[in-house]
């Protein structure tokens, strides 16, 4: 990935709480013929499972991905995280600039293992539904599935885990700008207070903290 030394990332829990708050991924694989098999796929992570951290996730067993991805071959997930427009009114001297986009990625470089087995397969399930359904005044689980649709929807998905190799993190947050001029982009996202704006003042602030 192209990133300009000012907007790398590689503080670990940093790239993985934008991993867990922003988990559904894109997968890609790279297959024999050239191509890419790509997924999109909520995942779990496991961020305290080896030095990087570790993925869980599953598709449909029709979907060749997981046998191109299991083969041995290095993968990526990419998680998107904040992002959004930043307009040249918002600098000291607009005249002079271009609109552009304010963005963090995470990309999880590893290989991945699978299937799972039914046990295995069972506890991603679970844990997929735990946290998707955390703060539910009355949270579904799996265990109310009737068994036999659960057995059936077991046999349709193969569970895949992505030991992590390498996280690359890029962070751009205006940090090629003035003081000054990362000072307004900050206020004017505020301002205009989407979630992602305010996820991007949260970084932004957390990384000026940490100088």
């Amino acid at each position: 990935m192209y990133s300009p030394e000012a907007f790398q990332e590689t503080d670990r829990d940093r790239l993985l709480d934008l991993v867990e708050r922003y988990s559904f991924g894109c997968l890609m694989a790279p297959d024999d013929q050239g191509g890419i098999e790509i997924a999109h796929l909520p995942f779990v992570l496991d961020r305290d499972a080896g030095p990087s951290g570790r993925l869980r996730a599953h598709v449909a067993r029709a979907n060749r991905i997981w046998r191109v991805a299991t083969d041995g071959r290095p993968i990526v997930a990419v998680f998107s995280g904040p992002h959004g427009y930043v307009s040249p009114r918002w600098y000291e001297q607009p005249s002079k600039q271009v609109p552009t986009w304010n963005y963090a990625v995470v990309h999880a470089h590893g290989r991945a293992a699978g299937p799972m087995s039914r046990d295995d397969l069972t506890r991603l399930l679970d844990d997929l539904a735990g946290i998707h359904e955390r703060g539910a005044a009355e949270p579904w689980s799996t265990s109310e599935l009737d068994r036999e649709l659960h057995e059936n929807l077991l046999r349709g998905i193969v569970g895949l885990t992505i030991e992590i190799d390498r996280l690359e993190g890029k962070l751009k947050l205006s940090q090629n700008r003035s003081p000054a001029d990362q000072a307004r982009v900050a206020r004017a996202l505020g301002e205009r207070g989407s979630p992602d704006d305010l996820d991007m003042v949260r970084l932004m602030t957390a990384r000026r903290e940490d100088r």
